[in-house]
């Protein structure tokens, strides 16, 4: 039996959680539920679990801060967040399996079923990379950049830019609402402009923001597939280093 625990506030997300694990995976024994970070410390003490779903967001702090106070960690974790997309990119590369709220019957079976075909436990160091970088798109999250226009300027939110397209001495720029703009600027300087926060260049004519990137495919020496379903050549010069971000935990 996969000795198993809940730890969140939200009494619903709890109630849901151990209905549909009840209900569908016979294997796991939930043995525990904690609402806070305090009584989540003591329940793992006390009943030494194989699995825990962990609330990143509690009212005495949150789940990395659980984690920190514990001497190890000897059980496998699946976060349970209402982050928004911009965030959640973090855990999409970090490996660590997660559940969206609000919960959802399909979601919570995938990710079981997934957890028992596989095996590991992730360190506390990767857990605190994995803090690093939803923090670090937090702060992203509200970034703006002032875009020419013709009689002044406009203030955009970096997160609402899908990509950058190189137009000779243009740029068109293209926004996760399927809108787009040519800005009288180089690519090179939106280039300048965006790798600090999150965007990387894929080709002398492509500059794409990584949390929008959905699929690699390796057709045609490489191509992109961002979230409005676009791709994109990938330039053999560039190749390497997309891909050392993409699998290596580097956003």
């Amino acid at each position: 039996m996969v000795r198993t625990v809940i730890i969140d506030d939200d009494q619903l997300a709890r109630k849901i959680l151990f209905r549909i694990i009840s209900q569908n995976f016979s294997e796991l024994e939930i043995v525990g539920e904690a609402g806070s970070v305090g009584e989540g410390i003591k329940l793992i003490n006390d009943t030494d679990p194989d699995l825990v779903f962990l609330d990143i967001e509690m009212p005495d702090g949150t789940g990395f801060d659980l984690i920190d106070q514990l001497i190890e960690v000897d059980f496998r974790l699946v976060f349970v967040t209402s982050y928004n997309d911009y965030a959640i990119t973090a855990f999409k590369y970090s490996a660590f399996d997660y559940i969206l709220k609000p919960v959802l019957p399909e979601n919570v079976k995938s990710t079981i079923s997934r957890i028992l075909k596989t095996s590991g436990i992730k360190p506390k160091f990767e857990i605190d990379n994995l803090r690093s970088q939803i923090e670090r798109s937090e702060e992203q999250a509200d970034v703006t950049i002032a875009l020419p226009e013709m009689n002044g300027f406009a203030i955009i939110k970096v997160k609402n830019i899908l990509r950058c397209e190189g137009e000779r001495n243009y740029t068109r720029v293209y926004y996760k609402d399927g809108t787009s703009v040519l800005i009288s600027r180089t690519l090179l300087e939106f280039d300048q402009l965006l790798v600090p926060h999150g965007f990387f260049r894929i080709h002398r004519s492509h500059l794409v923001n990584l949390t929008c990137v959905s699929r690699y495919v390796k057709t045609d020496g490489g191509m992109v597939e961002m979230i409005d379903k676009s791709q994109l050549k990938v330039s053999p010069k560039f190749k390497d280093f997309l891909l050392d971000k993409l699998l290596h935990n580097k956003l």
